[in-house]
């Protein structure tokens, strides 16, 4: 005898839409105004729901903000972890890592990453979810590095970990300058960033002898 179908519960599922309707509709304001320009009431506009509901749901400003960045940090982390758990050589993932930079400029992600970093010097949840987005990457890096550092037999002078935040600060450093307008003409980021792959490719191809 079949089971009975599991009963939806319509409440929670309304809920869930709303809640995530309201996140998707901050991450935009934010992304679009920045900080300085958002407010409770451009959320609830741009979510198309009453203000009271973003309250319902979030309680203030500062909490839907910590709930925006743990959500878009974990969708994008997910996609990391999926590229680097491929079957391409490291420096191709890698390349593909500096392609998904572009796209997340283009998408405003990272615009909202350092606009929530900046709010965070002076809110402790937010510059505490901030650390704890960029240790999820971060941890991530040092997995890939040591498990190819180990596969390759690549004796470096410096340590997994090390090498990872050396990446990782490129990242962020080449992040900030293109958000202040320097662009690739002055400092050629996105060149320089993906020139590493060559580097991976040349220290596999010394280990082979």
């Amino acid at each position: 005898m079949s089971s009975p179908p599991e009963r939806v519960d319509g409440r929670r599922a309304r809920g869930a839409d709303t809640r995530a309707q309201i996140l998707d509709a901050a991450r935009d304001v934010l992304t679009r105004d920045g900080y300085a320009g958002m407010t409770m009431r451009s959320i609830a506009d741009a979510a198309g729901v009453r203000a009271s509901l973003v309250h319902y749901h979030f309680g203030g400003k500062q909490q839907l903000l910590v709930t925006v960045l743990e959500r878009e940090n974990e969708r994008l982390l997910v996609r990391q972890r999926a590229l680097y758990a491929g079957s391409e050589p490291l420096a191709e993932k890698y390349r593909t890592a500096c392609e998904y930079l572009s796209e997340d400029l283009r998408s405003g992600y990272v615009r909202l990453l350092w606009e929530l970093w900046a709010v965070g010097l002076a809110d402790d949840a937010l510059r505490e979810q901030w650390a704890k987005a960029l240790s999820g990457w971060r941890e991530l890096l040092v997995q890939v590095v040591a498990d190819w550092m180990a596969e390759f037999h690549v004796d470096l002078p410096i340590s997994p970990r090390a090498v990872a935040t050396l990446v990782g600060d490129a990242f962020l450093g080449a992040e900030t300058e293109i958000l202040a307008g320097i662009g690739e003409d002055v400092a050629p980021h996105l060149e320089a960033l993906s020139s590493v792959a060559g580097l991976i490719e040349w220290a596999e191809w010394r280990a082979r002898g």
